[in-house]
C-alpha cells in the first residue's frame, strides 16, 4: 500500500513585482481612464500611464491632469487612473503627493 502526503504551499508575494501594461478603461476628448495592476498600498502611477494619457489628451490639443488613481476592490491589485484633457496644464504633484501617503495604521474590526 502506497502513501501519499499532501501538503499546503504559501507563495508569499513581495515587492518585487511589476505593474502590468496600462488598458484603456474609458475615453473621450475630455478625459481617459487606465486599468492596470500594481502590487502596493497606495495607488501607483506608472510612466507608460502618464505617457499613454499625454498621448491621448494631445491627439485633441490639450494637456493631461492628473486626477487620481484608486483601486479597483479591496481585494485586488487593479487600479483605475483618471486624466482630465484640459486647455491648461496642472501641477500634478499635489494629487500625487497626497494619494501616496501610507497609512501608519490599519483598523482590524
Amino acid at each position: 500500500m502506497k502513501r501519499i502526503q499532501c501538503g499546503i504551499l504559501f507563495v508569499v508575494l513581495t515587492g518585487c513585482v511589476s505593474p502590468t501594461a496600462p488598458v484603456q478603461d474609458y475615453a473621450s476628448e475630455n478625459s481617459i481612464t487606465l486599468r492596470y495592476s500594481a502590487y502596493d498600498s497606495v495607488p501607483t502611477l506608472t510612466s507608460e500611464a502618464r505617457d499613454i494619457a499625454i498621448k491621448h489628451c494631445a491627439k485633441y490639443g490639450k494637456q493631461a491632469n492628473y486626477q487620481g488613481g484608486n483601486a479597483v476592490s479591496a481585494l485586488s491589485a487593479e487600479e483605475l487612473h483618471r486624466f482630465a484633457c484640459e486647455k491648461q496644464k496642472t501641477d500634478d504633484s499635489a494629487v500625487i503627493a497626497g494619494q501616496s501617503k501610507r497609512p501608519s495604521y490599519i483598523f482590524i474590526d
